[in-house]
C-alpha cells in the first residue's frame, strides 16, 4: 500500500514538473504576444460612436462627399492675423505627410479680399468670426485636416505640430493650444500608454504586497503572483492571436484579469489551507481540488458571462473589452488549475503559515453570525429598503460621452478647449447638408440665398454658435425687383457659376450627379452644459419650416448627432448587458441549486451592489460614462463568485447535519476571510488607476471598487440574513449539485 502511495506521489511529482516545464516553455510566446498587443494601441475617435445606426450612415455619406472632418485646431496666445508665425507654421505643416490640408485665418481673409466678391477687410473678418477669427477680430488659428498617415499615427501628428512650432516659429510647446479629434485621440493614446506601462506595473506590485500580507506566506504570494501574471500574459496573447488592438478601455483588461486571477487563486488556496489542517500536503491538495474546482469554475464562468454580455453593446471598445476579458477570465481558470496545484505540490508552504488564514476576523466566535441570525428580519428589511430607495433613481439615470466628461477639469485638454472657445469660438461641429436634387431648377445664386437664409435662421438660436457656409465665401447679391437689381443678380450668378470650383475645393459644395449638396457647418461649445440632443432637435425645428417653404431636403449629421446617439446607446447597453448576464447567471445557479426559489433568493444579494451603486449615482447626479457601462455586468459576475463560494461552505455544513445557524458560522469561518481578502486585493490593484487623468477610467475604477465592497456587504450581511430567516429553508429543500455528484 505504501509502495503504491509512493509510486502515485512520484507520478504526480513528475506530472507537476512536466506542467511547470511546459508552461515555462510557452512563456516566451506569451510574452511576445503580450508585447505585440501592448504596442498596438489605437484610439480612433470613430470607434467610440455607434456604427450600425442611421446617424452613422449619414455621417459616412457626408464624409464621402465633403471629405474627412478629422481636424486639429492650433493657436496660441498672440496668434493674430498679423502674426508671421502663422504663415511659417502653415508652410512647415504643409510639407508634413501627417496633414493633407492646412487652412489659416490670414490666408482665407487674403483670399476673400483678392476675390471678385467685393468686400473690405472688416467684412471679410466678420464672415470668419467664430470659425477662423476670434471675437476680438484679431486672434486666429490654423485648421489642419489629418491625412491617412496622420490617422494611422495621431500621436505622431501632434508631435509634428509641436516640432514645427518649435523649429519654425520658436514657439514653446507649453504655449500651444490644441483641439480637435486628432488631438483628443493622441491624448487618449498617451493616457493608454501611461496606464499600460506605469500604473499597471504599480497595480501589480501593490496587489502582490497586499496578497503577501493577507496570505501570511511569501511563498504562497509568489505562487498567486505567478498565476496572475501568467493569466494576464495569456489574455494579452489571445488579443494578439485574434487580431485585436488595445484602446483606452482595453488597457483595463490586464489589471482586471490580474486581480480576478488573484481572487480565484486566493479562494483555491483557502480550500487547500482548510484541508491542510487535518491532512498531509499531498492529500490536502487532492481534497482542495475536489472541493474547490466546481465553485472556482462556476465563479469564473459567471464572471465571464457577465463580461461577455457586453458583446451586446453597439460601441466597439465596449464590445472588444467584453469579448477579450471574458476569454481572459476563462483562460485564467485553465492556468489556475494547471499552475497552482503544481506549485502547491512541489513547493507547498509551511503549515505554520496556515494559522488564521481564511478565518473571518469579522466573526470572532460566531458573534457576528449570531447577531445577524437574531435580527435577520431587520437586516433583510433594511437592505431591501436601501435597494428600493436607490432603485427608485435607476429609471432616471443619465449618460454622457461629452468631451469635458472624458478629461479632468484643469487637464491640458480641457484647458486648451476653454482657451480656444474663449478666444476663437465653439469647437464641436454639427453639419446641415441641403440637398438640391436633380430636378431642382434653382440657379446657383438662388441656392446660395436659401443656404444664407437657413444659416441666418440658425444664428438666431439662443445658444452660443458659430456658422460658416458657401455664403460666407460668396459676393453680396442685390435685392429688389428693379431692372438694375435683376441684371446685377444675373452677373453675380454668372460669377458664382464660374467660381463653383472654388466652392467645391473649399468643401462647402459637392456635386452628386446632376444634383448638388450644400454644406452649413454649425459649431457649438464643447465645454458647458449644452444638451446636444435637445440642441439638435431645436435646430431642426427652427429650420424645418424654411426648408419646407423652399422645397429643400436636409440632412443633419456631424459629431453632435453621433454623440447624442452614443449617450442614449450607453444606457441601453448598460441595461441590456446587465439583464442578459443576470438571466444567464440565474440559469446556471438554478442548475447548481436545483431550486427555483433558492435561485431567486440567491440572486438578490447579487443584484444588491448594482442597484445600490447605480441608483446612488442618480441620486448623486453622476452620469453614466463609457467606463461605467462595463462595470455592472462584470460586477454581477464577480458578486456571484463570492455567493457560490459562500453557499458551497454553507451547504457542506448542512450536509454534515448542522443547523442553518451553525452552518452559517462554518461558512463565515471558512470563507468570509478569503472573500474579504480578495475584495481588498482586487480593490488595491484597481485603485492605483485612480491616478489616471481620463475620467472614464476613473469611473470604471471607482464603480468597480464600490461594487466589490457592495457585493461583499450583500454576501456577508444580506445573504446570511436571508439564510438565517424563514426563507433560508428553500436552501435546505433544494439539492445543490456537489463536486462528487458531478464527478
Amino acid at each position: 500500500m505504501t509502495s503504491d502511495s509512493n509510486h502515485g506521489s512520484k507520478r504526480f511529482a513528475s506530472l507537476a514538473w512536466l506542467t511547470l516545464i511546459l508552461l515555462s516553455a510557452l512563456a516566451p510566446l506569451l510574452i511576445f504576444g503580450a508585447v505585440k498587443t501592448l504596442q498596438s494601441t489605437s484610439n480612433d475617435p470613430r470607434q467610440w460612436l455607434p456604427r450600425t445606426f442611421e446617424e452613422t450612415s449619414k455621417y459616412d455619406r457626408f464624409q464621402e462627399y465633403f471629405g474627412s472632418d478629422e481636424i486639429s485646431i492650433v493657436s496660441w496666445p498672440g496668434c493674430t492675423l498679423a502674426d508671421e508665425r502663422v504663415l511659417r507654421l502653415a508652410q512647415g505643416l504643409k510639407k508634413s505627410p501627417f496633414f493633407e490640408r492646412v487652412v489659416t485665418g490670414p490666408r482665407v481673409v487674403r483670399e476673400l479680399l483678392n476675390s471678385s466678391i467685393g468686400i473690405n477687410r472688416h467684412a471679410a473678418i466678420q464672415r470668419l468670426r467664430g470659425i477662423l477669427v476670434g471675437p476680438d477680430g484679431e486672434t486666429t488659428c490654423l485648421v489642419l485636416v489629418t491625412s491617412a498617415i496622420g490617422k494611422a499615427d495621431r500621436t505622431g501628428a501632434v508631435r509634428e505640430i509641436e516640432r514645427c512650432a518649435v523649429s519654425d516659429c520658436d514657439l514653446p510647446i507649453s504655449d500651444l493650444r490644441l483641439a480637435g479629434p486628432t488631438v483628443d485621440a493622441a491624448a487618449i493614446d498617451a493616457e493608454s500608454r501611461s496606464l499600460l506601462f506605469e500604473l499597471a506595473a504599480l497595480s501589480a506590485f501593490l496587489s502582490f504586497i497586499v496578497a503577501t500580507f493577507r496570505l501570511r506566506s511569501f511563498r504562497l504570494a509568489i505562487m498567486v503572483l505567478v498565476v496572475a501574471m501568467y493569466s494576464t500574459g495569456l489574455a494579452l496573447g489571445i488579443v494578439h492571436l485574434c487580431g485585436g488592438k488595445m484602446n483606452l478601455l482595453m488597457t483595463m483588461l490586464p489589471p482586471l484579469v490580474y486581480v480576478l486571477s488573484i481572487s480565484a487563486a486566493v479562494h483555491l488556496v483557502n480550500y487547500y489551507r482548510e484541508a491542510e489542517r487535518d491532512f498531509p500536503p499531498a492529500k490536502a491538495l487532492g481534497i482542495a481540488l475536489a472541493h474547490g474546482w466546481l465553485p472556482c469554475v462556476l465563479a469564473a464562468t459567471t464572471t465571464a458571462l457577465g463580461l461577455a454580455s457586453l458583446l451586446l453593446s453597439q460601441i466597439e471598445p465596449i464590445r472588444m473589452f467584453g469579448l477579450y476579458s471574458a476569454l481572459g477570465v476563462l483562460s485564467s481558470v485553465v492556468v489556475l488549475f494547471l499552475l497552482l496545484p503544481a506549485g502547491l505540490y512541489l513547493f507547498h508552504p509551511r503549515k505554520a503559515a496556515a494559522e488564521g488564514f481564511g478565518q473571518a476576523s469579522v466573526c470572532p466566535e460566531g458573534r457576528f453570525v449570531k447577531w445577524i441570525s437574531r435580527r435577520h428580519a431587520v437586516v433583510t428589511f433594511g437592505c431591501l429598503c436601501l435597494m428600493a430607495f436607490c432603485g427608485w433613481g435607476l429609471p432616471h439615470l443619465k449618460s454622457t460621452v461629452k468631451l469635458q466628461d472624458r478629461f479632468l477639469s484643469g487637464s491640458d485638454a480641457i484647458t486648451d478647449y476653454e482657451w480656444l472657445e474663449q478666444h476663437i469660438g465653439p469647437m464641436v461641429p454639427l453639419e446641415v447638408i441641403l440637398d438640391f436634387g436633380t430636378d431642382c431648377q434653382k440657379t446657383v445664386l438662388e441656392r446660395i440665398q436659401i443656404v444664407a437664409s437657413v444659416q441666418k435662421k440658425i444664428q438666431t438660436m439662443k445658444e452660443p454658435l458659430a456658422t460658416i457656409s458657401a455664403a460666407n465665401l460668396s459676393p453680396h447679391y442685390p435685392r429688389g425687383g428693379g431692372v438694375k437689381q435683376v441684371v446685377q443678380r444675373k452677373l453675380v450668378n454668372r460669377r458664382l457659376e464660374e467660381g463653383k470650383k472654388r466652392l467645391i475645393n473649399s468643401r462647402f459644395l459637392a456635386e452628386q450627379g446632376n444634383g448638388q449638396l450644400w454644406r452649413i457647418t454649425v459649431r457649438a461649445n464643447a465645454i458647458g452644459d449644452l444638451d446636444y440632443g435637445q440642441f439638435a432637435d431645436r435646430l431642426r425645428d427652427r429650420v424645418d419650416p424654411l426648408l419646407r417653404e423652399n422645397d429643400v431636403q436636409a440632412t443633419f449629421t456631424g459629431v453632435i448627432p453621433l454623440i447624442y446617439k452614443a449617450q442614449r446607446q450607453l444606457l441601453q447597453d448598460l441595461v441590456r448587458s446587465f439583464l442578459t448576464a443576470f438571466g444567464v447567471i440565474a440559469i446556471i445557479l438554478l442548475f447548481v441549486l436545483r431550486s427555483l426559489s433558492a435561485t431567486l433568493l440567491a440572486m438578490v444579494p447579487n443584484l444588491f451592489p448594482a442597484v445600490v451603486v447605480f441608483g446612488g449615482m442618480e441620486w448623486a447626479q453622476i452620469p453614466v460614462q463609457i467606463g461605467s457601462v462595463m462595470t455592472a455586468s462584470a460586477a454581477l459576475g464577480i458578486a456571484v463568485d463570492d455567493t457560490v463560494h459562500f453557499l458551497t461552505w454553507f451547504r457542506r455544513g448542512l450536509v454534515a447535519g448542522m443547523s442553518r445557524v451553525v452552518a452559517l458560522q462554518e461558512a463565515f469561518q471558512q470563507c468570509a476571510g478569503a472573500m474579504a481578502h480578495t475584495t481588498v486585493i482586487c480593490s488595491t490593484g484597481l485603485l492605483v488607476f485612480g491616478m489616471s487623468s481620463f475620467v472614464p477610467v476613473l469611473h470604471f475604477v471607482a464603480l468597480m471598487v464600490l461594487l466589490l465592497f457592495s457585493a461583499l456587504l450583500g454576501d456577508l450581511v444580506l445573504l446570511p440574513a436571508i439564510l438565517a430567516g424563514p426563507l433560508g429553508r428553500c436552501f435546505e429543500k433544494g439539492k445543490i449539485v456537489t463536486q462528487h455528484e458531478v464527478a
